[in-house]
């Protein structure tokens, strides 16, 4: 069993969910979500991506960040723009929400080193 230990106090646990609203968005989505797994998970700021499937028409994926600078760097990458352009012509094919936290608190880990224990672990 691990403990994550967040003294740094600057690692960032973010929230995204992408669901289509129309066949269109369904499409995009099935096609475009591996490279948006993939550039998360290569961006230098990010050290764990989850992707989850909740539905056919809906995933959800938590990242976890060095820091909040980081994660603003990936969102003016030339990928997250290239993504927000399809949303921008396309209001009504995708719902998505964002969500970031700073950890305050450690967790525990249980057979293996998930979320934050990727980069801050130390053994109970």
């Amino acid at each position: 069993m691990y403990e994550v230990d967040v003294t740094n106090g600057e690692t960032v646990a973010f929230v995204n969910s992408i669901r289509a609203r129309s066949l269109k968005g369904f499409c995009w989505l099935w096609l475009n979500l591996p490279g948006i797994i993939r550039s998360v998970k290569q961006h230098y700021g990010a050290y764990e991506c989850i992707p989850a499937l909740v539905s056919p028409v809906q995933i959800v994926m938590v990242s976890y960040w060095l820091s909040y600078r980081e994660l603003g760097d990936y969102h003016q990458s030339k990928f997250h723009r290239r993504f927000m352009v399809f949303v921008k012509r396309n209001p009504a094919a995708l719902g998505m929400y964002f969500e970031s936290y700073a950890p305050g608190k450690s967790g525990k880990y249980i057979n293996g080193e998930f979320g934050l224990a990727k980069n801050f672990r130390r053994k109970l």
